[in-house]
Order: structure tokens, then sequence, then C-alpha cells
């Protein structure tokens, strides 16, 4: 005698759930993924950048190549050729090179840092030129300036840099020697504690207050040649 085994109806969780279940998996898949990518993409890198010929590296977070000019005080504006472009992602095998407007390496900036420019091009040189830049974006980067109170009105001009020693100081036909002065980059808002110490530049340059090399570094890329800044008596 043949009995007939009895057929049940298949489960719900194994014909009709099962395609949800799958979907919900491959979601949460992607959302670990995304934030693992996230994470990534906020790991502090150094970037090589070389801007009017002049080579330093910067330790950035930033995702895109425009973000990360405008944080070491380069913003669009100045920009005339940039290489990988502005939108382009970052990584840390990023190499960036900037030219920016004429306006910002006239003659005069040439004139500045012409000896620097033959140093650099040469292997040793140009190695120590890139150490010593990073660690001092690390230092201006880590430096705050308490708020004073000014002592002078609030002056506006341009700064270009020279080298004369390692000292936190800059050459002046407005001051004499002894005056202390707050100065602030007006496109990133880093600001210095500098002394006079020279006297220069001459009135036809233009330029307001030129900067030691140390102290422009701390401003701004020194491959910039000259900055807008804002500065007054302390």
């Amino acid at each position: 005698m043949i009995v007939a085994k009895e057929q049940h109806p298949a489960s719900p969780l194994t014909t009709k759930s099962l395609p949800k279940i799958a979907a919900f998996g491959m979601l949460i898949g992607l959302i670990y993924l995304m934030g693992i990518l996230q994470a990534h993409s906020l790991t502090e890198k150094n970037i090589s950048v070389t801007i009017n010929g002049l080579t330093e590296t910067y330790p950035t977070t930033s995702r895109t190549v425009g973000k990360f000019l405008a944080e070491i005080g380069i913003p669009e504006s100045q920009i005339m050729t940039v290489a990988p472009p502005l939108k382009s992602s970052l990584s840390a095998e990023s190499i960036v090179a900037v030219e920016t407007k004429p306006k910002l390496r006239d003659a005069i900036v040439a004139a500045n840092f012409s000896s620097t420019v033959k140093a650099v091009a040469e292997a040793a040189a140009k190695a120590e030129a890139e150490a010593k830049a990073a660690a001092e974006a690390k230092a201006a980067a880590a430096e705050t300036l308490k708020p004073v109170m000014p002592k002078s009105p609030t002056y506006v001009g341009i700064a270009s840099w020279y080298k004369f020693g390692n000292g936190m100081t800059a050459a002046s036909t407005q001051f004499p020697r002894g005056t202390k002065l707050r100065v602030i980059n007006n496109d990133n808002g880093k600001m210095i504690d500098i002394t006079i110490n020279d006297f220069g530049p001459e009135d036809w340059t233009g330029v307001m207050l030129d900067l030691n090399k140390v102290a422009f570094a701390k401003l701004a890329p020194i491959g910039l040649g000259k900055i807008s800044i804002r500065y007054f008596k302390i």
C-alpha cells in the first residue's frame, strides 16, 4: 500500500523574504564600505606642491586639489594654471603644480628669491628645503596667537619675502627698527608677530613689508612671492 506524502507549502521565509534579506545585506555592506573610504580620505597625507617653480610639502586632510590649495593660502582667484584640476581627488601620491597670476610673481619678487631658486635646483638643497618647509608648515598650523590690543591703526598692503637671518623679522620703511607688528594674511587668516630689524623695500615696489623667509612661510607658501596683508603695532 502506497501512502502519498502530505505536501506542505514552502515557508514564506525561503520564497518571498530571501530577496529582501539579500538586498538588506548588500545595503549594510555598502554603508560599511563607504565608512571605510570616508575614514581613509580624512587621513592626513603629505602633498608635494610646486608653486611658481618652488617645491614644498604640506600635511593635509583635504579631499580635492582646490580645497588643499585654499587651505595653504592659494585661493582660486589667484591661480592661472594648475595640474591636476582643482576638482581632482587628492591622494598621498598626488603631485600638484601651480602657477599664480603674474602680479604675484613679477620682477621685484623674482629678484628677492632668485638665489633661493638656484639653491633649490640642486638636489641636496631641494631635499633640505622641502623638509624644512614641512616642519614650518606643521609649526604654523599648531601656533595660535592670543588677541592683542592694537597700538596703531590697522594698515592694509602687500608683503613680499627675502632671506635675512632666521628670526621672525621684517624690513619696513614705515616703522623704525625694533617696532613689533602683528601681520595677518587676508586670504587665509593666518597671523604672526614680527619685529622690524631692517629698512626697505623701496617705495616704488608697492610692498609695505618685506618679511623674512621664516616669517612669510608661516603665512603662506613662499612660492607665492607676495600676499595681501593687514597689520598693526602691538
